[in-house]
């Protein structure tokens, strides 16, 4: 008998994370036999392995590619109705999947998903970000949105293969392409009632800006893909907003010095500063938390000179390639 669900499981180097990501696979309050896993590793070198194999499971090596062709990968070899991508670093609650179904009892949706939780012990960078996800999405009733992100995903099988799968070509944001392409289908759902954990939100500033200008990689290149989109603008508009302050500050200074003011300058700045600061406000007053105020402004400036980088180094390989 064919398993309902198909859970495909990502991997690259995952000795940290992975044993709680299955073993809550595994705890799911549902029959064992009405879902299959399928684990996809990218050519780990750790203990990946080794810890897969302790907890009885098989997996499959498709090493040095993106994780969009993992999970193509492990699309291909799925038999369930539905399948359920889930980042090896997630920790989903007993009642996940009986959750995720419940939600395909509308036959308009075609994929489910939850915005995940943070542990109990967070940084404050994970804790500040965590309150920017929440405070934008709802945390009572299930409700459409444009797109969801593929760590903890559960689609309607037939509808992702008939929008042809994850873009191989995006190295990053191809969870916002393969979501606005299903929306052609039927509805994306938030399901709050999911609920998961991400152990490997960014726990520090450095992990961050890293994190930030990696996932901008694919900005641009989602653009290029699935045509522009409004609700595109602010992930997209922010950071070229803070390219084109960043390119007025050089004449602004140099005119300020030619005319011996503090004048141009220090308006640029202020003009580079005022998103973040206005994104931190309406965060601050959503969440009930003034305190949160300066956190939320840091990592915002952070977001929108790491994604502006990004979108400079795209656009700078594409001219030349």
């Amino acid at each position: 008998m064919k398993p309902l669900v198909s859970f495909v499981v990502p991997v690259l180097n995952g000795e940290r994370d992975i044993a709680r990501c299955l073993l809550s696979i595994r705890d799911q309050r549902f029959s064992p036999t009405a879902y299959e896993l399928l684990i996809m590793d990218n050519g780990s070198t750790d203990r990946t392995h080794q810890i897969i194999r302790n907890q009885e499971f098989d997996f499959k090596v498709v090493p040095k590619v993106p994780v969009s062709t993992l999970r193509n990968c492990g699309v291909a070899m799925a038999q369930g109705e539905y399948v359920a991508f889930i980042d090896s670093d997630m920790e989903l609650a007993p009642h996940w999947l009986q959750s995720a179904l419940a939600g395909f009892e509308d036959q308009r949706v075609v994929a489910s998903g939850c915005t995940p939780d943070i542990p109990n012990k967070a940084t404050w960078v994970q804790q500040t970000w965590s309150r920017h996800r929440r405070c934008r999405q709802s945390t009572g009733d299930p409700m459409p949105v444009h797109w969801l992100g593929s760590s903890n995903l559960i689609v309607r099988r037939d509808a992702f293969l008939a929008v042809g799968g994850f873009n191989e070509n995006l190295p990053t944001a191809e969870d916002v392409d393969l979501c606005y392409r299903l929306a052609a289908h039927g509805t994306i759902l938030h399901n709050p009632a999911m609920e998961a954990i991400h152990w490997g939100e960014d726990p520090d500033l450095p992990t961050f800006w890293r994190k930030e200008v990696w996932r901008g990689t694919g900005n641009l290149r989602g653009v290029l893909s699935h045509g522009f989109r409004w609700d595109e603008v602010p992930s997209l508009g922010y950071p070229l907003y803070i390219i084109a302050m960043g390119l007025l500050f050089c004449p602004a200074l140099v005119v300020d010095m030619w005319q011996q003011q503090i004048l141009y300058t220090p308006l640029c700045l202020i003009l580079l500063v005022l998103p973040a600061l206005v994104l931190a406000l309406k965060t601050a007053r959503l969440a009930n938390s003034a305190r949160a105020i300066p956190k939320l402004f840091l990592l915002y400036f952070i977001y929108g000179l790491a994604r502006g980088y990004s979108i400079v180094k795209v656009g700078i390989a594409l001219l030349r390639s």
